[in-house]
Formats: C-alpha cells, structure tokens, sequence
C-alpha cells in the first residue's frame, strides 16, 4: 500500500548552489499540471531526469515533527526549500510523499501491536509544546485516542516490509479523518510540507481500513452526514427510523444503514482531502493534493477496505491529480501470460480518467524489479516498462518510473517528450460511452461497466467510461452511444437525462433492468427507462425501439444462482488486490484484468458488443482486423484542433519477447462537423511521419480508414482536423 520515497539525505545538490538559491516565497513559481507534460520520475537525480526526458520528480519535503528536534526540524526546512528551487528553476514539477499513518513499535513482528506503543504517545508527551505554532494548543485527548477502532475497540495496523523481505516489530495504524485531534495533527504536517516549496503531496493512507472507524467522532459526524443527504421518508420505509442521533451503527454487509454507512466513509475521507488542500494552499497557493486511493482492485473491495471514493476525489475543489496502486505484483503488468491471455488493467484506467475530468492520474504499478521479476533480463525491463507506460498513456494516466530506467522505458519516454505538444490539451473521447457507478457496489448490487469495458476493448471497440455525474451535462450528447451495463440504483433525474439523451438522437443501449431502484436503493414505482421500451417493466427479450431522433435497444440479465461470481481463495483479510468480496462482486480485477469473466456473463457482454457494431455499422471508431492483443483509445484536444488515435500491443511477454502486431486496420469516427486534414503516424516509437489515408461519409460524419504497417508496442497517429 505505501512506498518509500525520498528521505532527506536522499537528494544531493552541489554546495555553491546553496548561497546562490535562496527561499523562494511558495507559489511565485506555478507547476505545468496539464497531463501531457506528465512523466514522473522518482529519482531526484538531475542526469536522470535530463536523460529520460522526465518532467516531474519527487523532492525535499519536511521531517515528521516527531522523529527531530525543533532545530533540526528548521535546519531540515530551509534546506529543502533550497532543494526544491534548483529543481524549479530546472522547470521540474516536484512533488513529495506524505504520509497520515501513527507509527509504532511491538516487542516483535508477532505480538499484536498496543496503543500505548505509538510513537507519536510520547511526542505529545514531551515535544509537542515545540511545534505548537504548526500544531496549535496540545489537546487533552492523547493519540491513542485518536486512531481508527473496530466495535470492540481494538484497532487495525499493518507492517511494512520491502518485497521479499520479512516484517519488523515496525507497525503503522491509521488516525480517524472525523477526529479534530489528529485532523489537526494533519494540517501541521501539510502546511510544513506547503513551506518547502515543493508543488504537491501525495498524501498516503488516507484511508478508513477494513469497515473501521467507530470511535465517538464517526458516530457524531455519520448523525449529521444522516441528516443532510439521507431524507426522512427514505430512513423510515427503508430501516423504520430516522433517530440518526440513536442508531446502531451498523458493522457488517446486510444490516441497517451499511450502504449508507460505507459511503459516509468515502465522504469522510474526501472531506479529509479537502480540508488538506485547503490548508496547504494558505501557505502555496497553488499546492496539489492527492491522496492514495487504489484504483484498479475491485471496486467492490474498494469500497469496503479503503473508502478512496474517487467519484468523489475527483470532483473540483477535491483531488487535484490521482495517485493510484491499480497493480500489484507480476499477476496484473500488463503483458501476454504464459496461457496467452491478456492481461489489462485498461478498465480501471478508463474509470480514473472519467472520475478526474483531465486530471492527472499517477500510475504506482508493479516494480520492474526484482524480487518480483526474478533476476531480469536488459529485455525483460525494457518491454515490461514499455507496455507499462504504453498502457498508461493510452489511457490519460502517467506511469511512475521507480528504477534506473532500461533503454526501453528511455525510448519511450524521449517519444513522448517529443510529441509533448500533440499530448497536451487532450482528453479521453470516443463516440460510444459505458457509464460507471460506484453507488452500485457500495449497495451491494451486482454491474459490469468494467468487465463491459474489457469486452468491447476485446473486440477492437474504443469507448470511454462516464460517471453518473456525466449524465446530466450536456455534453453526452456528444456520444452516438451510451451503454448502461446494468445499474440497478439510478435516480429518476439521470434516467430522465438518459431519455433526453436518446430522443435528441443518440442509441442508448441499457442492460438489464436498469433503474429498476432509485438511487437510495428503493424501487421505483416506475422505471423511467423501461417506459421508453413501451411499458412500466422491462421486456422479457431484446428489444429496440425508435425514441425521438435516436433509439434505445434493450438486452435483458437473467442473473444466475451464482451471480456470475468468480471462483477463488482469499489471500487474506486485508489485500490491497483481489478477492476480498469475490463473493459478493462479479466486477472485480480477477474477470476484467486476468480475463476470468464468467462465461455466462461474457455471452452476455459479448451480445453488448455486437449491439454496439450492429447499432452504429461503421460510425464506431475500432479496429476492423482481428487483434486480440491491441487495444485501442482515443482523446480530443480541447478546442477541436487534432485527435489523437493510441495503439497498444500487449503481445509482449515476461521474459521480453515483443511480437510486433502488422497489417492492422483501424477505421476512426471524425467528431460532428469536423474533416481531417492530415494524419502523422509511428508504431516504433520513431519520429512522425505522414501517412495515407481513405475516408467515407456515413451517418453525417466523416469516417478514416488507417492501414497501420506495424506496432512493436505503442502507436500514436495524430489527425488533424478542420
């Protein structure tokens, strides 16, 4: 779950340079946030960062107010100030890692960690007098009082080890977001982390772990959380009660208030987010935050082990970049497996970059290292970086390089940093949309938008995903299809949003009885989307009818005893990727990354698929060769001005044999009222070059026809339009 970045003797800046930068007031020098100037490297070593045509990189950042004594806490502040300018005035984006976990120490690796071992116990204790200008009035409540608890009142840690290395008597534990006591501990440690200069935290552990936390504060705030968005009316015909003040709160899946209760921990933990960004930007105004909130495992266990709603991150006024461990371990890079599967986590990417609107989404992946990769190969680094980065940008995320980077992972990055221009100012954009909800699987209901959006990427289709959020702006007109992969919670306002949608021209293809509750989890009395197929239920069989200017087709979901459920053990009762809820959520990386869909609901999704080509013929931009290792993605510069087209061939496998993908056709969807004037073209990562092209005209919009001669692993065509 957390790395270890820069410690402050990491950094070494040549002597002279101290007299010559002094401080720089924080926020006279504004970072470049947009994505495509995005290549993050973590060495803070200028020769690397030159060589590999890096951007951004992590630098000096303040001491922990525990571990130093307030001289050398200032020593330590003045001198990353100075670090951070030679950084700045080299035009690097630096950021810095920051933790919000308590650390302790237990008689050994084995004993159950105690409260009273918490370090930061005799910090309040001893020193806390020294630091009361960041930190305000010591408060009478100790930190052991301030963590997250379980209903019996002890409380979770975790011990961190290095890959292949065994646990110390070294435990961290988590300090409760609702609690004002260590909130405050909290904007000590980001103000101080503000004055050095540096452009940004990612914040890490901002977490509640493991359906924790259920001290005194949780129970308050959840009342007050109660009262604000859950109505009256909807708390009786749902639990009985709206006495918020005198609940039980609720402490596993299927009693009163659980939905509610687990979505209150993503509120919290986004308002925690907030409170960090507000803070820091007192003192640098223009200050990045950015907590770890996972991103590709599950979205069932995401909700449940860490509470990083990013639907809510992603929000303005939230989040400013993502900082995301969507991989874990060899199991999920991205590659050819030994059984010749492909193995995406393009999903979960997708999702980010809707949940973001455009903000950077940093990809902390798999260590190309060992003892992951057991002693690699020059060729095995190379490809395993390059698919990684490839499979990032191809999908609005930036990858961080952790490693001395091999020769390929260079190429890559000198690539991209020469085409720095056509990437910036774009955004993901297709002409066909699949529509994500968390509030889903926060309700325990059964969707599929990711194991959706594999299929459709299997079937050589680009899309994008949407978020509920999404569906009441008027840009979805933009799209010529939506596709609602089964979402049994949809307010009646943005099934309305959707009818407008299809009447004003567009297809919307709903899956399943869609709708069917509203978004409390209550039935509706009537489906406003099944009144569009002619009745006030859905139909038995498929069906689809004209609307207004467009047309809804329906696929209807016998769902199974099963549930579509994947088959597998649990590696534990905390993991950061895979099986927590197997047993609940049939979305989960296991089916959409590994490819382990069950086959029932692959039918079904492949039927969707079909639906999409048979419904828009050749107005969909996707691949029309046979490719069953190349995805595809798109995106848009803001003003209309180019596309951009990436490939990516995952034909790649451990050892770093790369099978180049040739003869690919690709047909490309122009946007309404624009033509293409050129296309430049590389699939080897050499310079651009222009291409020939055909073109036709179907449906009112000009569609391309590009022969692609060869993808070694990443392609990017540029067209230009007028």
């Amino acid at each position: 779950m957390r790395s270890k970045l820069l410690g402050k003797n990491a950094l070494l800046v040549v002597t002279a340079l101290l007299i010559t930068f002094a401080q720089e007031k924080p926020g006279a020098w504004k970072p470049d946030t947009d994505w495509g100037h995005w290549r993050l490297g973590q060495k803070a070593d200028l020769e690397f960062l030159k060589t590999n045509s890096m951007t951004i990189t992590f630098g000096s950042g303040a001491p922990s107010f525990e571990e130093v004594s307030r001289d050398e806490f200032n020593r330590v502040m003045e001198q990353a100030k100075v670090n951070n300018r030679v950084f700045h005035d080299k035009g690097y984006v630096v950021l810095r890692y920051l933790t919000s976990s308590l650390h302790g120490r237990s008689g050994s690796s084995k004993d159950i960690p105690q409260k009273n071992q918490i370090r930061m116990l005799q910090f309040w204790r001893e020193k806390w007098n020294e630091y009361e200008d960041y930190l305000g009035p010591k408060p009478a409540d100790d930190p052991t009082t301030w963590i997250t608890v379980r209903p019996d009142g002890s409380f979770p840690h975790y011990r961190y080890a290095p890959y292949g290395q065994e646990t110390t008597s070294e435990f961290e534990t988590w300090g409760c977001p609702n609690n004002p006591h260590f909130t405050r501990l909290m904007e000590g440690r980001i103000r101080a982390q503000a004055e050095t200069g540096i452009d940004g935290s990612y914040i890490d552990w901002t977490q509640i772990s493991g359906e924790t936390c259920y001290c005194r504060f949780c129970k308050r705030n959840f009342a007050a959380y109660l009262k604000k968005n859950l109505p009256a009316n909807v708390a009786h015909a749902k639990y009985g009660t709206d006495d918020y003040a005198n609940i039980a709160l609720p402490t596993k899946r299927g009693e009163p208030f659980w939905m509610e209760w687990i979505t209150f921990r993503g509120h919290s933990v986004a308002e925690f987010h907030r409170r960090m960004r507000e803070v820091a930007r007192k003192y640098n105004p223009n200050f990045l935050i950015s907590g770890n909130v996972f991103g590709g495992f599950g979205y069932g266990p995401i909700s449940y082990d860490a509470a990083g709603n990013m639907e809510m991150l992603g929000r303005d006024g939230y989040d400013d970049f993502i900082y995301s461990e969507v991989q874990e371990y060899l199991d999920s890079a991205p590659r050819k497996d030994e059984h010749g599967t492909k193995i995406t986590n393009s999903p979960a990417f997708k999702f980010l970059a809707a949940v973001t609107h455009g903000k950077p989404v940093i990809v902390y992946a798999t260590e190309i290292t060992p003892p992951i990769f057991p002693n690699p190969t020059e060729g095995c680094l190379s490809a395993m970086s390059q698919i990684n980065i490839a499979e990032a940008v191809a999908n609005h995320a930036v990858f961080r390089e952790k490693r001395l980077t091999p020769p390929g992972a260079t190429q890559m990055y000198r690539f991209l940093a020469a085409n720095d221009g056509s990437l910036r100012n774009v955004r993901m954009q297709a002409n066909v949309g699949v529509v994500a909800s968390l509030r889903q699987y926060l309700a325990d209901e059964l969707s599929f938008a990711f194991s959706a959006s594999r299929v459709l990427a299997d079937n050589g289709i680009s899309h994008v995903m949407l978020t509920e959020d999404d569906l009441t702006n008027p840009a979805i007109n933009q799209f010529d299809m939506v596709v609602v992969p089964y979402l049994p919670l949809m307010s009646s306002e943005n099934q309305q949003a959707l009818v407008r949608y299809a009447k004003a021209g567009g297809t919307l293809l709903i899956l399943g009885a869609s709708g069917n509750k509203d978004q409390y989890g209550l039935s509706h009395r009537q489906i406003v989307l099944a009144q569009l197929l002619g009745g006030g239920q859905y139909p038995a069989a498929e069906a689809t009818r004209r609307v207004g200017k467009g047309q809804v087709v329906f696929i209807p979901v016998q769902v199974p005893p099963s549930r579509f459920l994947i088959p597998m053990k649990s590696r534990g009762d905390y993991t950061t990727f895979g099986p927590t809820m197997a047993d609940v959520f049939a979305d989960i990386p296991e089916g959409y990354t590994r490819n382990r869909i069950d086959p029932g609901l692959r039918k079904l999704l492949e039927r969707v698929a079909g639906k999409v080509q048979e419904s828009l013929g050749t107005r969909v931009t996707r691949l029309a060769s046979a490719t069953p290792y190349v995805e595809i993605t798109t995106m848009m510069e803001k003003t209309d001005r180019w596309m951009l087209l990436h490939v990516v061939n995952y034909d790649v496998t451990v050892d770093g044999t790369i099978t180049p993908a040739r003869g690919l056709k690709v047909q490309v969807a122009i946007p309404r009222g624009k033509t293409a004037r050129s296309v430049t073209w590389s699939g080897t990562l050499t310079e651009m070059k222009p291409m020939k092209y055909r073109t036709m005209s179907r449906g009112g919009r000009q569609m391309l026809i590009l022969d692609l001669n060869e993808v070694s692993i990443y392609g990017l065509a540029k067209i230009e339009l007028e």
